[in-house]
């Protein structure tokens, strides 16, 4: 049994409720002079920002490039502050430099900057992984980082690390309302970048193992399954697409004339006037040894021959310096349309475009050459179309 404020004892299980204003008031005073009361609406605040913080970690992750990744970050700060200027430092995965992402007040600038900066500050972070503010770095550090950062004035530098190592830094320059950054926001940034550096790492190594390390196009493997989807998606829109094989002429020759040292030089040249050429929607690959193609998507018959001379003629006009020399090649080109009516594999469309890739050879190289379905192949893929074992497999599916 219970007492109540009047002396009488109070059923069993009953809570007194009789306590007056003036007593809750007293201690709501008592846990206010404590701190329990801020320290609750800390927790609080903190609880929501942990909450915010998954949420976006969750898109970030999620997100297919590492453009896509940087411009969420920065759309996620505007929500809290907008420094005046970010930039943000990713190592190419193929030794090709430093990829630069630099915003002003979070506006893309495509300007290049210098980045002589980097490498001190890539050693000094291998033995010091964590977050540091600028003011005093270069004294700790022993170095002078250069004109560029002084003018930058980063407030903070953050390490992205992953089960690799470092492979970037974030810059974080002054605020456009207020230069200094409270701490809670130095602690948003802190924790939203390293789910950055996940992201940005996973995309990394997916862009390594779906890339043609010499070459920087698409591999062969991740080709073969793109086009293998694209077949698909054109039978399934009865739409078009369009494929193109390229093949360096003479390119044997090439090499024992000038070595191989020289070839890969035309083989990464080759690889830029082809992707230069391309839209970006298209899939420009290193197929193998001297080979490249494209899938060209969306392309009918009309336009693809025009497309493959557009990269025939980039081609030709390669002039690629090498130890005081200027070397050239050309190029034969074969292109085949994807037609869903015809009902051909992957495979099968890659057999036609090389076809039509030997008839320009045979006809004298640097050249493009169309293959066009004839009625021998509208006759197959209608025979194929209406075989008994794809009527009986058709017939077997269920309604």
């Amino acid at each position: 049994m219970d007492i109540g404020p009047d002396g009488q004892r109070a059923p069993s299980g009953e809570v007194a409720t009789s306590l007056g204003t003036s007593d809750y008031i007293a201690r709501l005073n008592t846990l206010g002079r404590t701190g329990v009361l801020d320290d609750l609406a800390a927790l609080r605040a903190e609880n929501r920002e942990f909450e915010t913080l998954i949420n976006d970690a969750a898109v970030l992750v999620a997100l297919p490039t590492i453009e896509d990744m940087i411009a969420f970050v920065t759309s996620r700060l505007l929500d809290r502050f907008i420094p005046q200027r970010l930039l943000f430092l990713v190592e190419d995965p193929f030794g090709e430099g430093v990829r630069q992402y630099l915003y002003r007040n979070l506006k893309l600038d495509a300007e290049p900057v210098p980045n002589d900066f980097y490498q001190p500050l890539r050693d000094w972070f291998r033995d010091n992984p964590h977050p540091q503010a600028f003011e005093g770095l270069e004294a700790r550090m022993g170095t002078d980082l250069g004109p560029f950062i002084h003018d930058f004035a980063p407030r903070m530098l953050i390490p992205m690390l992953g089960i690799g190592g470092l492979h970037g830094l974030v810059l974080l320059g002054p605020g456009v309302l207020s230069e200094e950054y409270a701490s809670h926001e130095l602690m948003y940034v802190n924790r939203l970048m390293r789910f950055l550096s996940i992201g940005i790492q996973n995309s990394l190594y997916h862009e390594t193992s779906i890339t043609d390390a010499k070459t920087g196009l698409y591999n062969h493997r991740y080709f073969q399954k793109r086009l293998d989807e694209e077949v698909a998606r054109v039978v399934r829109h009865e739409s078009q697409a369009g494929l193109i094989m390229i093949d360096i002429d003479h390119f044997k020759r090439f090499n024992d004339t000038w070595g191989h040292l020289a070839g890969d030089e035309i083989l990464i040249a080759i690889a830029r006037a082809v992707r230069s050429s391309v839209r970006a929607v298209d899939v420009p690959a290193r197929f193998g040894g001297e080979e490249f193609c494209v899938l060209a998507i969306e392309c009918e018959e009309g336009r693809l021959l025009e497309f493959a001379e557009r990269i025939r003629t980039a081609i030709a006009s390669l002039r690629v310096p090498f130890e005081a020399k200027v070397l050239s090649v050309t190029a034969s080109l074969g292109c085949c349309t994807i037609d869903g009516s015809m009902g051909l594999s992957g495979p099968g469309y890659l057999d036609k475009a090389d076809k039509a890739l030997y008839r320009s050879k045979g006809s004298g190289r640097d050249r493009s050459t169309l293959y066009r379905f004839g009625l021998l192949d509208r006759a197959a893929a209608r025979r194929a179309a209406h075989s008994p074992l794809r009527e009986a497999r058709a017939a077997a599916r269920p309604s």
